[in-house]
């Protein structure tokens, strides 16, 4: 069986990864770009404009609005959680006979353990449960510098 990777990046655009535009000496993504080359480009797929919305439709193959999740994010500590009878990809890929393992952000919320990855067809899960994950430093002394030179 071939290996499947999927990948989902929030608010990127189309070229800013390197394999789009191969002649841009500014957009180097050597990795993305050997994955591109050795597996197969679905470039056709157009995603909701936040979040929660597209991840629900690439896990369910359907569109948000059919979900009712079009219009938002999942917004923290509250009882919202893709719906627990819809048929999520990883379940099927698993009936398959493969492992499936998330990393990274869920977003599909949490507010029971019937809403966590592991319990919706994931054999294991590593990274942040909730959205607005920030991949940079907390440093606050940053933040008091900058308001320093915004003033």
């Amino acid at each position: 069986k071939p290996h499947i990777l999927y990948v989902v990046m929030d608010d990127q655009g189309y070229g800013d990864v390197g394999y789009t535009y191969p002649d841009l000496a500014d957009m180097r993504t050597p990795l993305l770009d050997k994955l591109a080359s050795e597996g197969l480009i679905m470039n056709r797929h157009y995603s909701a404009w936040m979040c929660t919305p597209t991840r629900a439709s690439i896990m369910t193959g359907r569109y948000p609005i059919t979900l009712g999740i079009q219009h938002d994010v999942f917004q923290p500590n509250t009882e919202e959680c893709l719906n627990e009878k819809e048929l999520l990809l990883p379940e099927v890929i698993r009936h398959n006979g493969y492992a499936t393992h998330l990393v990274g952000k869920w977003h599909l919320g949490y507010a029971r353990w019937s809403c966590f990855p592991c319990m919706r067809g994931f054999d294991t899960a590593y990274g942040y449960i909730n959205g607005e994950i920030v991949h940079r430093p907390h440093d606050f002394r940053v933040l008091r510098l900058l308001r320093v030179f915004v003033q």
